[in-house]
Formats: structure tokens, sequence, C-alpha cells
């Protein structure tokens, strides 16, 4: 019984101990994934409304040009394939981009260690 509560004690102390040094931890972990988050948004949309103003303009120009042409209807497909192209690339990367890492690494990383500190205190108080 006595050792079950000298046992629960040195738990507590040690996680008195450590509990301060997780609140600058989760700090830095949360300016660094705000700040890769606004970086990533305003190049996203920028690079997204820059590209999809350049493909109107671009498809436009190519119609044009094949308007007086036999190939008018085969041109304007070709166009139409080649948004759908872009739009299934977009996803992609889309989907690539979500796939990154993890946010907040260094608070996990020092849960982890400090987890597997606690085990070795609470196997050191067993006899």
């Amino acid at each position: 019984m006595f050792r079950q509560v000298h046992r629960a004690k040195s738990i507590l102390q040690f996680l008195r101990e450590r509990a301060p040094h997780y609140g600058p931890l989760a700090r830095d972990d949360l300016h660094k994934f705000r700040d890769e988050i606004v970086k990533a948004s305003v190049g996203a949309s920028i690079s997204a409304t820059a590209g999809l103003i350049f493909a109107c303009f671009l498809s436009v120009a190519v119609i044009v040009s094949a308007w007086d042409s036999p190939y008018r209807t085969a041109v304007a497909w070709a166009v139409c394939c080649g948004w759908g192209v872009l739009a299934l690339g977009g996803l992609w990367y889309a989907r690539k981009a979500i796939s990154g890492p993890p946010p907040f690494q260094l608070m996990a990383a020092a849960l982890a260690r400090d987890y597997t500190s606690l085990l070795a205190v609470a196997d050191r108080q067993e006899p």
C-alpha cells in the first residue's frame, strides 16, 4: 500500500517538474504552424490567381486564333481538356500538400521523452 502511494507521489512530483516546460514548446509549435499556414496560403492564393488568369487568356487566344480554321471544334475541345488536366493537377498538388508533416512535433517529442522517463521512474520505484 505504501509502495503504491510512494510511487504515485514520485510520479506526481515528476509531472509537476516537467509541466512548465510544455508551455513554451506549445507556443513555439503554434507559432511555427501558424507561420507555415500563412506562407502556404498566401503563396497558393497568388499562384492560383495568376495561373487562372493566365490560363483564361491563353485559352481565349488559342480559340480565337483557330476560329477561321476547320479545326475550330477540335481546338475548343483541346482547350477544355487542357483545363481538365489543369484541374486534376491542382487536386493532386493540394492532396500532396495536405499530407505534409503533422503539426506540434516539438510538443509530441517532449511528451514522448517524458513518458519514457516517467516509465523509468515508475519501474525504479518497484522492488
